[in-house]
């Protein structure tokens, strides 16, 4: 599941690596792994923990996401896929924070491009 070709190396800001060190990717499983690379003009480790609260195939997912159990700033990320009469698919992206602040915060740091730049991964990788 790990490795150059797998999906999980889609994962995440450009110039990032995955270290994935546990993953049960289904309803009720966890993905436990870090993100690394030289970001921001540094060397940098981010620890995340994605709990996969609901699959349904061809529909959603629901993830709670973040750090450890206890962190503050743990949010949720619901992914729809949507099948289109030209039988594309639209996938759409949203994320939940446990305050405006804190979603202001994420929106400065930049994820609303970061969560592309993972799309585009995505796309490279189904292609």
């Amino acid at each position: 599941m790990d490795g150059p070709g797998s999906a999980i190396s889609m994962v995440g800001p450009e110039g990032l690596s995955i270290e994935s060190h546990e993953a049960d990717i289904r309803e009720g499983g966890f993905w436990r792994f870090d993100m690394v690379g030289v970001f921001e003009g540094k060397q940098q480790r981010f620890s995340s923990v994605m709990r996969f609260i609901q699959i349904v195939a061809n529909e959603r997912i629901i993830i709670d996401y973040g750090g450890e159990d206890g962190d503050p700033n743990r949010f949720y990320m619901v992914v729809t896929f949507d099948e289109q009469g030209d039988g594309k698919t639209v996938l759409t992206m949203r994320q939940l924070h446990p305050s405006r602040e804190r979603r202001q915060a994420v929106v400065t740091f930049g994820a609303v491009e970061y969560g592309l730049q993972t799309l585009g991964g995505l796309e490279r990788w189904l292609a």
